[in-house]
């Protein structure tokens, strides 16, 4: 439309005049500017974390996974490696990679590269969902601060794994969703109805997480027909095919023949359900779960998952603690603005039902919770913080809210400041009979505060503020970045550092045989740089169980890393030793660095002579 003879209203001045500007006929000229502006600062970080990826040569950690399974799809048909099918992850992200290596794009960087690609694809869909909820500027701000985040930047810029893909998937399967209920025309539903089958299904083969959008259709179904048959007749009309399509798609790779297990050790590689039953799925040896630890993990993992919320904004350690405000003050926010969305939207809420399902799996997850795990759904999180303050400003409104702490303990002195505080404010309110203080009800009423000779407009200042808070936190994030960016680029760098784990495998790889049996705990990146098959490194100190299995896998070396952080426990040397212990001439030391150590299995003429020599021990 053109724009010729219109003015624009003289009354905007400044950067209001680009980014909130109507023409007085009444035709938008700024959220289409504003949009493009967005977009284009996704495509510029997106190009920042193309160009700062990890400088490694090669996969250093166990991602490599993926790639494994992808090469193995090409070559053979076979999702899985090291002769084993693989039955516990979906194969969602191995597929493309495979899609990517048959294109002839199949290096380290590129795949990484994908990884960004995948982010700001993820972000610019986010936009677009968010823009509907709450309008352009609180979206944009969420999207921005949150693809400035460090957490975001390493995520896409040092590991390949499904965290981002399935972000692009899921947030586009919910905007899709959108569209797809308030379409009218036929050939306009059909339209959103094949890619919603397609994006659902996509969710579903990249994370078994996906399956909670299949769950929230349910639900929201189920909730629409308390209120409104005709209309839950309607949404599963509508959502018929995603349905089948996504248990089916659910079933097929779930439902395989598992390979046989090496190890009669609860949990992984167990099925998910099966794993749920462990007290801790990084320490299996530690046994099933009671009904009193799976509600301490569930208060855990609701307590890392809010910590790491908090540090998407902040580089600051948090402390992980209910009495803490960096906690608490987020997490009961997100909880009121969940509820304050579905109760406005009467149980009709797909997107707030999607969230409760995601964030039900991992609460209930037995293992040490990952930010991997959370990024996908942060900006939702982002969006029912928003909602929450909102719904707060209502609940004030009409009633002070009076709240007390009674803990204390670093960020002791500043939660029980914050919270003493907020109860002396909640009281004097109250002794003042529910009326809001001069000094605070300009705020809330939108009126202008004398102090001396200045005229402060309140509604002014507070989106003043605010911006400004955006504007630092956004300066700080980019920092870090930058600090992050050229980490990757420095090959000496720790990001680049060779892991003890890859140089185990390098030397088994150059002094033993090809046909030699190798246990290691890493099996992934040992598999990939030893080129040998690789037995399971168990993390249990049973040494009757550790030499049942050396002697059923004919195991003939045993690798023992030294790692800053073992992802399982116990760690590799105390099983070792725990081994040793009970069968000390089981195994002879080879090699020792101050990294690793890799021993041989001795051999005699009876296998089963050095399994029973200690057995009354």
């Amino acid at each position: 439309m053109s724009t010729a003879g219109s003015t624009i209203d003289p009354a905007l001045r400044g950067p209001a005049r680009i980014f909130a500007a109507r023409l007085r006929d009444g035709s938008a000229l700024s959220p289409i500017l504003a949009d493009v502006v967005l977009f284009g600062l996704f495509l510029a970080m997106g190009a920042l974390a193309v160009f700062y990826h990890k400088n490694a040569a090669d996969f250093l950690g166990e991602d490599v996974s993926y790639f494994e399974r992808a090469r193995s799809l090409l070559q053979y048909g076979f999702d899985g490696f090291n002769g084993r099918l693989e039955t516990t992850q979906p194969p969602g992200l191995p597929i493309i990679l495979a899609a990517m290596c048959y294109a002839g794009v199949c290096s380290y960087a590129a795949i990484l590269s994908a990884m960004a690609v995948f982010e700001t694809l993820g972000f610019a869909v986010t936009y677009l969902l968010l823009r509907r909820e709450i309008g352009r500027a609180p979206a944009a701000a969420i999207c921005l601060l949150l693809v400035l985040s460090a957490t975001y930047f390493s995520m896409a810029t040092q590991w390949v794994a499904t965290t981002l893909p399935f972000f692009f998937a899921i947030m586009s399967a919910l905007l899709v969703a959108r569209k797809l209920e308030e379409s009218t025309a036929t050939a306009a539903r059909l339209g959103w109805g094949a890619l919603l089958v397609v994006l659902a299904t996509a969710s579903i083969m990249i994370a078994s997480a996906g399956i909670a959008l299949v769950a929230a259709i349910v639900v929201k179904i189920a909730a629409t027909y308390l209120r409104d048959r005709r209309l839950a007749f309607k949404y599963m009309k509508t959502y018929a095919a995603v349905l089948l399509v996504g248990i089916v798609a659910q079933g097929l790779w779930a439902h395989r023949k598992p390979a046989p297990l090496e190890w009669s050790l609860p949990g992984y590689p167990r099925p998910y359900l099966q794993q749920l039953l462990l007290k801790s799925g990084n320490e299996p040896q530690l046994g099933y779960a009671t009904w009193r630890d799976v509600g301490v993990r569930i208060k855990t993992n609701l307590q890392d998952e809010t910590a790491m919320f908090v540090e998407l904004f902040s580089s600051h350690w948090i402390n992980v603690a209910w009495w803490s405000v960096v906690i608490a003050g987020p997490f009961f926010l997100i909880l009121l603005g969940w509820g304050y969305s579905v109760w406005r939207a009467r149980g009709d809420a797909l997107q707030e039902w999607f969230f409760a399902g995601y964030q039900f799996i991992y609460v209930l997850w037995p293992w040490k919770m990952e930010v991997r795990f959370f990024l996908p759904a942060a900006p939702l999180a982002c969006l029912y913080l928003w909602k929450g303050i909102q719904a707060l400003r209502v609940l004030v409104k009409n009633k002070p809210v009076v709240i007390h702490i009674t803990k204390s303990g670093l960020q002791q002195e500043v939660s029980f400041a914050a919270w003493l505080l907020s109860g002396i404010a909640a009281i004097w309110l109250v002794r003042r009979g529910s009326v809001w203080p001069t000094p605070f009800a300009f705020l809330r009423q939108g009126q202008h505060l004398k102090i001396g000779p200045f005229d402060i407009d309140s509604r002014r200042s507070l989106k003043f503020g605010c911006t400004l808070s955006i504007a630092g936190l956004a300066v700080a994030g980019f920092s870090k970045e930058l600090e992050l960016g050229r980490e990757n680029r420095d090959p000496n760098s720790a990001v680049n550092r060779v892991s003890p784990d890859v140089k185990a495998a390098m030397w088994i790889r150059a002094h033993t045989g090809t046909d030699e049996v190798i246990m290691a705990r890493h099996v992934p990146i040992t598999y990939y740089y030893a080129d040998r098959k690789i037995v399971w490194f168990p993390p249990s100190s049973d040494a009757q169980l550790l030499m049942e299995g050396i002697q059923k896998h004919k195991i003939d070396y045993v690798v023992a890393v030294k790692r800053w952080y073992s992802y399982y426990l116990p760690p590799d040397d105390d099983c070792i030793a725990a081994l040793l212990a009970k069968y000390p001439s089981a195994l002879r030391l080879i090699e020792q660095t101050a990294e690793f150590r890799i021993f041989q299995v001795t051999r005699d003429g009876n296998p089963e002579s050095r399994l029973s020599a200690n057995s009354d021990n």
